[in-house]
């Protein structure tokens, strides 16, 4: 059985951890196997957007640190050597960019609990949006590790300096109604709702332009790092394709017809 569910309908790639009996942790084959399946999106042009969601009652427990051999010094062992051999981005490192880097918007649909490493993958979807019983917590502290999957460069961006200092040093429980009021999820849902509103986002998205959503895209993510003046800049050189382009063409034409634009050939 696999360890990602993964099914295309509508333009939206639906991507679902399975690994419940684990708290669909990064174990198995679970990590290989949702990059595949977003390179794979990522090269389709009938996908438009992504969606990631858990089977069970976790969306990611992060490492599996329970997977491997049996003895507890063995196991440790284990996991440094795993470690030691990948390169200086490691495996996350390039799991966390490959899908910050695609074109393709992306949302989590955080069915329950998001912790560790999990909570880090998490928190590189453009979008969150959590079932009433989502939870969240850092807890690498206190496991004895440091943050990874982009956590630390995430979190900070989405609840401030501050408030993740205090998430990664107590390591407690968010739940999703805090989680909401601090930034770290843009909707909080009724669990049995949550696939449906999900979904229901991701095919409004997927019907947008694809060319001027990708530019937009990539403009948020480059003002994350970028002074004003080159923000300005990369802004003045996107406008100047999309004004070229035959996206905005038919989107002007649409405007002064007074009809819906039709995305669907581009």
């Amino acid at each position: 059985m696999s360890d990602c569910i993964v099914e295309t309908s509508g333009g939206v790639m639906l991507i679902r951890f399975n690994r419940p009996d684990r708290m669909n942790a990064m174990g198995g084959a679970l990590v290989q196997e949702m990059n595949e399946a977003f390179h794979a999106g990522q090269a389709d042009d009938r996908v438009r957007a992504f969606v990631v969601t858990g089977e069970g009652r976790a969306w990611c427990a992060g490492a599996d640190l329970k997977q491997g051999t049996v003895g507890a010094r063995d196991n440790v062992a284990e996991h440094r050597r795993r470690y030691e051999s990948l390169d200086r981005l490691g495996g996350p490192g390039r799991s966390v960019l490959g899908i910050y880097n695609c074109d393709k918007p992306t949302i989590a649909a955080v069915n329950g609990a998001a912790v560790g490493g999990g909570l880090g993958l998490c928190t590189a979807f453009d979008v969150r949006i959590a079932s009433d019983r989502a939870r969240f917590s850092t807890v690498l502290v206190g496991r004895g590790l440091s943050p990874d999957w982009g956590l630390s460069w995430f979190l900070p961006r989405l609840v401030g300096p501050e408030r993740a200092k205090e998430l990664f040093y107590t390591g407690r429980i968010v739940d999703a109604e805090e989680a909401l009021r601090c930034g770290l999820v843009a909707k909080v849902v009724p669990h049995d709702e949550l696939l449906d509103v999900a979904l229901r986002l991701a095919r409004d998205v997927a019907r947008q332009p694809p060319s001027a959503l990708t530019h937009t895209r990539r403009a948020l993510h480059h003002a994350a790092w970028a002074t004003l003046e080159q923000q300005l800049e990369y802004e003045w050189a996107n406008a100047k394709a999309a004004l070229a382009g035959p996206e905005f063409a038919e989107g002007l034409a649409a405007f002064r017809e007074g009809r819906e634009p039709d995305w669907s050939r581009f």
